[in-house]
This record gives structure tokens, sequence and C-alpha cells, in this order.
């Protein structure tokens, strides 16, 4: 799908959360509509032609060098608080965004791109479970509620990407590394009709389903 689609179908999970919350009085869940929308753009950073994917190299390299220095950092200042009482900071950046950034520079060595073409190209490992598996493993160690509600909407936006692509011709490998086949539910193609009638209509289920879901 196109990054449009991608982005207001993310918008509308992190809208799901939010809705949610204000039916359980929890407003902070709000929050997850700071990340959800930015994760469902994320998977197409391996695509060359996407916005996000055009600026890749350089926002790999800032995010990754920023984000180790951040857990560096953090781990430095509150080293007995993270061990002992608050895992929030570590688990972040073990379980979203290491992962996430390591998988993406691992697909720019020569000898990855030369020996195992599925790392590198668009719709590869960017479009697999493994990031959002390593986010949800995280969530059981970050005890600081406002970055936990933080990696919901990561991601609620992360799998609604890659349950849109699902639905087109292409598909996903998302039962990778069992298999690399792409798993497709429909036959959509990008940029078609056919594709703004089925964003719209996963926008209203996933917005149903924030205003259903059993309180």
């Amino acid at each position: 799908m196109t990054g449009k689609s991608h982005k207001a179908i993310g918008t509308a999970a992190g809208a799901a959360i939010a809705i949610y919350g204000i039916r359980q009085g929890d407003y902070a869940l709000a929050l997850a509509l700071v990340t959800a929308p930015l994760a469902a753009m994320l998977p197409d950073i391996d695509h060359g032609s996407a916005r996000i994917g055009k600026l890749r190299k350089l926002m790999a390299n800032v995010v990754v060098t920023l984000a180790a220095v951040a857990v560096v950092i953090a781990a430095w200042i509150h080293g007995r608080l993270i061990l002992e009482n608050n895992t929030t900071l570590l688990m972040v950046g073990i379980g979203v965004v290491i992962p996430t950034f390591f998988l993406f520079k691992l697909s720019q060595t020569r000898w990855v791109r030369d020996t195992w073409g599925f790392v590198t190209k668009h719709r590869g490992i960017m479009h697999t479970l493994i990031i959002p598996i390593c986010a949800a493993i995280a969530t059981i160690y970050i005890r600081d509620r406002n970055f936990l509600i933080l990696t919901y909407g990561f991601l609620a936006g992360y799998v609604s990407h890659i349950l849109a692509d699902c639905m087109t011709v292409k598909g996903c490998p998302v039962l990778f590394p069992v298999s690399k086949k792409n798993i497709k539910l429909l036959n959509i193609k990008t940029g078609s009709q056919e594709e703004q009638i089925q964003t719209v209509i996963l926008i209203i289920v996933i917005l149903l389903v924030g205003i259903l879901f059993p309180a």
C-alpha cells in the first residue's frame, strides 16, 4: 500500500487505543497516537522509492547513534535504578530501537547484500513479525507506564502496516524465519481504487475495535 494509506491506518490503530482509554477513563492511552503513525511508516524504510526509504541511510545512522548514546547514558546515570527498580529505558532500547535498526543496518552490509538478498529487498525482513515480537516481549519488562503506552502504539502501528500489505498482491513474509513465502489475504493492487476502499474499511474496523472492545 502507499505511504498515505499506511499512515492513515496506523493513525487509526493509535486512535483505537486512545478511544479504548477514554472509555476506561485512562486518558494516558492517547499517547499511542504519537508512535502508531510513525511505526506504520517504518517498515518501508527498505523501499528506495518510499519517502522514508529515501532518507533511510541518514536516518538509520543518526537514530542508531542516538539510540546507542541514549542507552549508554541512561545505564550510566540510572545504573542501579534500571537494574533494581526500573528496566524501562533498557527494555525500550533492547526490545524496540536496537532490533529495528540492527536489522536495517545489517541489510546494508555488502556481505548480506551479496549472499542473502531477502534481507535487503523491499518487503523482506522489515516486513516480518520479528520487530513486533521484540516489542511485545519488551512490554513485559517496561515498568514506566508512559513508555509502555508508547510501545503499545509502536506495536499497533507496525502490525497495521504488515496487515495492510498482506492484503496486497505481493503480500508479506510474516512467517519468517520458518518460511520466506509471502502471505497474502487479498489481491489489492497498490495505488488502485481498491486500495483506497480497503484503507477506509480497515480504518473503520480498527476504530470499531477500540469502540467495542470489552471494557
